[in-house]
Formats: C-alpha cells, structure tokens, sequence
C-alpha cells in the first residue's frame, strides 16, 4: 500500500471522518510508531503502528456503504447525544450503527434526505464545499418575500460576515399567510437558510431537504432508509 495521508487512511478504515481525524490529532490522541501524529503526515498501515486512543488501526479498509435516511423533525443529526436525545443513526437497524456518520447536517427541525456513510473518505468528498455539490430544499415561511428580497438572495447575502454563494430559489406556492420556495444551495453553512430568513424578517416553518448530490428522496417516508449503490455515489 503507498503511503497517504493520515486522515485519509483513518477515515477509509471506517473509524470516523476526516475532519473528526484532524481534532483527534490536535488532542494527541493519535500516534503513529509511538508519537504523536501531526496533521497532513503521510502513513502506510501495512508498515507503520498508528493508535487511535490507544486502540491500533488494522491492516484492511472497510467496503464504502451509503445510506439515504429520510430525517424527521426533531432527530439530532449526530452519532451520539449527551442528553441522550434520539439521533440519526438510532434509526438505522444496529448492522448499520458502529463505524457510520453523518455526511453534513441537517437541524434538530429540519427533515429529509440526509446520507450517513461508513468511509470518512467518501464523507469528505460528499461534504467539502469545494466539490460543490447541489442541495435542493422545500422551504415554507411566513409571509411574503418581495422580488428584491429573493434577488438579493440569489445573488448572495452577507451572514455572519461572510458573503453566501449564489443559488436558485423558485417560488412554488403562495396564499394570503405563507410562501414556499424552492432553494437549491452548492454550499451548507450552520442552519443558512433559516438564518437569511431570519435577516429578512420572516420565520422558516418547515424545512425539507429533496437531494443531496443528485441523490433524490424521492417516495422514501420519514423515518425509513435505503442503501445507495457506490455506482450511484461515483
């Protein structure tokens, strides 16, 4: 095997991604020949003794699996919760809950599709911003958006100090009370949309994601799952 960047191999192995990896190390709790790791070293597990919290990583990588989860309200979007609320990968039937993680987020109020893969590899190229992948929601508010306001939003807003990137957003529905758009995102900064609603002065009643990736929800109910081919992923 050639040697390759830390992160990298560890998420292959299933162990958790590599973000997760690179926090690891920072807290020294990765250490590669009997020393601690340094973000970016390149390793070769055939050759080198790498411990992930004293516990060492094995020889053969993991076969990638991808789950399409249809999230309900009220669900934390994480592997575990410290107040021992019920999380996404409590869903999943227990084949699929050691060694399996979110790829990205969606709010504890949020529903839809949501992928939860066991190869950190794979989660980080689903994730990153760079690789742009295109996030399409159904979103209900109050009230009514005027023509400047969903322009603006096209073309980008300034949240948190920091200029969104362009997207799409198509009205789909509206009555005398509320407005549902259509908002097609390449990027997934902390609760986005609700926050750019909130700018605008109106409130996100519900908020459904549809695809993630080209990967579409379709008729999958809430609550239930399906594996994804790789073929498909690829």
């Amino acid at each position: 095997m050639v040697s390759q960047r830390i992160n990298k191999v560890i998420a292959n192995h299933g162990i958790c991604s590599r973000r997760k990896v690179d926090s690891l190390i920072k807290d020294k709790k990765i250490l590669v020949n009997g020393n601690p790791a340094a973000i970016g070293m390149k390793v070769n597990p055939s050759v080198d003794d790498i411990k992930i919290d004293g516990k060492k990583l094995g020889n053969s990588e993991i076969v990638p699996k991808v789950i399409l989860l249809n999230k309900p309200k009220n669900i934390i979007t994480s592997c575990s919760d410290k107040h021992n609320r019920k999380t996404v990968i409590d869903l999943l039937p227990l084949e699929y809950r050691k060694g399996f993680f979110p790829v990205g987020r969606l709010d504890f109020l949020s529903r839809g599709a949501l992928l939860i893969t066991n190869n950190g590899n794979l989660c980080y190229k689903l994730s990153h911003p760079r690789f742009e992948h295109k996030k399409i929601y159904i979103v209900k508010i109050n009230g009514d958006l005027n023509q400047n306001q969903i322009d603006n939003w096209r073309k980008g807003i300034n949240l948190e100090g920091k200029k969104t990137n362009p997207c799409k957003i198509e009205i789909i529905k509206k009555d005398l009370k509320n407005t549902t758009l259509k908002i097609t995102l390449k990027e997934g900064r902390n609760r986005q949309i609700r926050k750019i609603v909130n700018l605008m002065g109106h409130k996100v009643l519900d908020l459904k994601r549809i695809n993630f990736a080209n990967i579409k929800l379709g008729n999958l109910k809430e609550g239930e799952w399906k594996l994804i081919s790789v073929d498909e992923i690829s």
